[in-house]
């Protein structure tokens, strides 16, 4: 199997022996929002809301932050979109990974981009995609109530977890941020992964300019 590189490390390559770790390519929710808009099972894609959020003990570098987390993140707009970016705003707090962005394209589809990894230690992490269309909505976050993703919890009197089985193999991943990472990573094992950076330069040099 190719290697994996982060978008940040993609961007500095000129050939196509790697795969790019734009993740959320393979991510259910993605790729079901993906299946609702080819269908038109929904109406017509109006606007996507990203939402990734961490404990402190997860956050990573500032430059992994921007540039391989929300750089991927952008690449799934883009995905979806059937666009890429032609416009881009971000307000970033100064010395923590806390990012709100508003990305627009060509066709008229709008992107919110909301990234904490500034939780309390004690908070799971987790994330969420959700997709607006005309006529309905698709997406993995609870739209009301306790945080219950349809088979994520599994409560007793003694524990909880946040396991997610997807298959017969364990162990399972343990929250959505896990299965998004573990699905790619699954994928790029099969060879269901395409070679190449994916645009992964120009991402980069869109965020670095969206920060001045």
């Amino acid at each position: 199997m190719l290697p994996i590189l982060t978008p940040g490390e993609a961007a500095a390559r000129d050939d196509g022996e790697f795969l790019t770790g734009f993740y959320w390519r393979t991510g259910s929710v993605l790729l079901r929002v993906a299946e609702a808009a080819a269908r038109n099972t929904c109406g017509e894609l109006c606007s996507l809301r990203f939402t990734w959020s961490r404990p402190k003990r997860s956050a990573s570098s500032e430059t992994e932050f921007l540039y391989d987390t929300f750089a991927a993140m952008l690449d799934g707009a883009e995905l979806l979109a059937q666009a890429e970016c032609s416009r881009l705003v971000l307000e970033k707090v100064p010395g923590m990974n806390l990012l709100f962005g508003l990305a627009g394209f060509p066709n008229g589809v709008t992107a919110e981009f909301e990234l904490n990894e500034c939780l309390p230690d004690t908070m799971p992490d987790t994330c969420f995609l959700k997709a607006n269309f005309t006529h309905g909505h698709v997406t993995n976050q609870p739209i009301v109530g306790h945080f219950n993703e349809e088979g994520m919890l599994f409560a007793t009197d003694r524990e909880l977890r946040r396991e997610i089985p997807e298959n017969v193999e364990g162990p399972f991943p343990d929250g959505p941020v896990e299965q998004l990472l573990r699905r790619f990573r699954e994928a790029a094992a099969r060879g269901l992964v395409p070679p190449g950076a994916f645009g992964a330069a120009r991402l980069n040099k869109l965020i670095r300019g969206a920060l001045k």
